[in-house]
């Protein structure tokens, strides 16, 4: 494995584990969203806040699907580049 290959690895290591975290907070917020939205003395001013907060989690969730997508096209791609022929 060449270190390229382990920057990758590593690169893509890291990036599931801030996506889960992800997740974890976009599931957190969201319950916390539905549970405000039940209770019939929400004030809408923090309803929106909820809302809002909800919603930056998700689109930080697939920022990072996105970047996690990308790095797996470049595994791929590399798993599929022929190797390079040696210099004997």
């Amino acid at each position: 494995m060449s270190p390229l290959d382990t920057e990758l690895e590593l690169d893509m290591s890291r990036l599931e584990r801030e996506w889960r975290g992800a997740y974890d907070a976009s599931i957190a917020l969201r319950a916390d969203y539905q549970a405000f939205a039940a209770n019939p003395h929400a004030d809408a001013a923090s309803l929106d806040l909820l809302r809002e907060r909800m919603e930056r989690a998700e689109a930080h969730k697939g920022r990072l699907m996105a970047l996690i997508e990308r790095h797996e096209g470049r595994i791929l791609q590399d798993s599929l580049r022929p190797p390079a022929p040696s210099g004997s």
